[in-house]
């Protein structure tokens, strides 16, 4: 089952991009997909465990923590009916027993509540640890940089999963992939794996995706699930894309986002539409370095998913004449 559908909930942070989750997998229903936990369930732990194990543990914070969760909960929310949190810092050298302490009055709680555990959420660290694959002290740094709130003697390797990305860019120019490549790239990433089954795993429709660009057969780069392959040695997943899509790329929808056909019939929308255009326009031809803006650049970026055991010494570079020959360098002012 994978993680994120199992229900769990945000129980602190450290810093502001690492979110530590406490996940309850005797809650995971498959007929009930349901990742956040009802408010009742979120009162029995706050009033039973949570709270509990505070005053247990970091006695000297007792006066911050609201008498029940329905007081916490209405203490949060706003006059428009959102809600506002507080937090409240743990030392360092009590962690481990607050740990334990609540993990242990979960499982009192009940047989929905046995076996929880933490999961770690690590968001906004790409590109964090930027750094010359081919000097290993380099790596070593990067890795210790990414892991600095995280206990990694502690850690089981091969149950840790890392992202680690090679860039590939050429001044005033954008670069991409190209398809028929593919096949030589998966081939040096996977050298265990025969031919055949990198064939066959290119002609699988549900494990890999190309993602072509300018619509021109040629230029593409591709998302591969390598889980399955035997030979793969940990490494899960590969993706090869152009850093071009983060002029269009939004968490929210903007002027980029997909337009339906019915937009078009409504006076309203369709002006709407016709200066979205024009915005648009504009910001392709900043990025095109006309004027007296200083265009943008787009790069190959390769990714690779492995085990934390395998990190150090993955993905750390690529031979010279594979990258020559699986990239394309476009002048930035014909790109875009």
């Amino acid at each position: 089952v994978p993680m994120h559908k199992i229900p769990n909930l945000p129980l602190g942070k450290v810093q502001q991009r690492h979110v530590v989750r406490i996940f309850f997998p005797r809650l995971y229903n498959a007929d009930w997909p349901v990742t956040q936990l009802p408010p009742d369930k979120l009162a029995l732990i706050y009033d039973r465990c949570l709270r509990p194990t505070m005053m247990e543990v970091v006695p000297e914070s007792r006066d911050k923590w609201p008498t029940t969760y329905a007081a916490a909960y209405a203490h949060s929310r706003t006059r428009t009916g959102s809600l506002t949190f507080s937090s409240t810092d743990i030392p360092w050298y009590r962690l481990d027993h607050v740990a334990t302490t609540l993990l242990t009055k979960l499982a009192d709680l009940g047989p929905a509540f046995k076996d929880a555990y933490f999961g770690h959420e690590l968001r906004g660290t790409k590109g964090a640890t930027m750094h010359n694959g081919r000097d290993e002290d380099e790596r070593r740094l990067a890795m210790e940089d990414l892991f600095e709130h995280v206990d990694v003697a502690s850690l089981q390797a091969d149950q840790w999963h890392v992202d680690v990305g090679l860039t590939i860019s050429v001044p005033g120019h954008v670069v991409t992939w190209r398809e028929s490549c593919h096949h030589e790239l998966l081939s040096h990433l996977l050298p265990a794996v025969s031919a055949q089954r990198i064939s066959r795993l290119i002609n699988n429709k549900t494990r890999f995706h190309l993602d072509r660009a300018l619509q021109i057969k040629e230029f593409a780069g591709f998302r591969a699930t390598t889980t399955h392959c035997p030979g793969a040695s940990g490494l899960s997943y590969v993706q090869a894309y152009c850093t071009e899509k983060n002029v269009t790329y939004s968490l929210n929808p903007g002027v980029f986002r997909r337009r339906h056909a019915k937009e078009l019939l409504q006076k309203e929308t369709e002006d709407r539409i016709l200066k979205d255009m024009d915005v648009m326009s504009n910001i392709f031809f900043e990025c095109a370095g006309e004027g007296e803006v200083e265009g943008r650049d787009g790069c190959a970026r390769l990714e690779v998913r492995v085990t934390l055991a395998d990190a150090m010494n993955a993905l750390s570079t690529l031979p010279d004449e594979l990258i020559r020959r699986s990239v394309v360098a476009i002048e930035r002012r014909v790109w875009w």
